[in-house]
This record gives structure tokens, sequence and C-alpha cells, in this order.
């Protein structure tokens, strides 16, 4: 059954980049195999969905905290679409629940 879907996938993206015309150099098709991965993009701000949400890394949520006057931040979780950590901001000890999609912290409890 999977094969048959691979094989439905493969056909219907050589048929998009058949129907593409000569003067659309820019244009991207996508198909993903491992979840939703399909969208296009024009390189120009164009719409783009590629069925996968974008993701801080660990460095860019730390960056966001640190902007945010928090130090000395020691990462308990970075797995999932929210991230646990232990900071100080000024001389208080928190407990924060940061969102991994944003950088928004979602909870703050003071330790």
């Amino acid at each position: 059954m999977n094969a048959k879907k691979t094989l439905g996938a493969a056909i219907i993206a050589l048929g998009t980049l058949a129907a593409v015309p000569a003067s659309a150099g820019g244009l991207t098709v996508q198909f993903g195999f491992d979840g939703p991965g399909y969208g296009w993009s024009d390189h120009r701000g164009g719409w783009r969905d590629h069925g996968r949400r974008h993701m801080l890394s660990p460095q860019e949520v730390r960056q966001e905290l640190r902007d945010r006057g928090y130090r000395q931040i020691r990462y308990l979780d970075r797995r999932g679409e929210v991230y646990q950590a232990r900071a100080s901001k000024g001389r208080r000890d928190f407990y924060l629940v940061i969102s991994a999609r944003n950088g928004r912290i979602l909870s703050q409890n003071r330790i």
C-alpha cells in the first residue's frame, strides 16, 4: 500500500514539474515521504507550506531569553514544541517553559 502511495506521489510530482512553464525558473516544488511535506515556493516571499512547523534551535531560544534579561540558562528538556529551562534574572531563579516555535515564555515560576 505504501509503495502505491509513493509511486502515486512521484507521478504527481513529475507531472507538476512538467507543467511548470519555462519562465518560472525560481519555482520549487517539494514532496515529502516522512509526513506532510508538500507545498511550493516562488523564492520571492510567495506562499509556502511544507507541512512542517519551524522550530527555533536551542541557541536561538537562548538568545531570546538573554534579550529578555535572563542569564545562566540551563536546559532541562529540549525536545518537542516546548523547551524547559532554569534561568536567573536579577537575583532570582526561575523555571521556564518556552515555545520552540517562537521563543515566547509560556510559563515562568520562581524557584
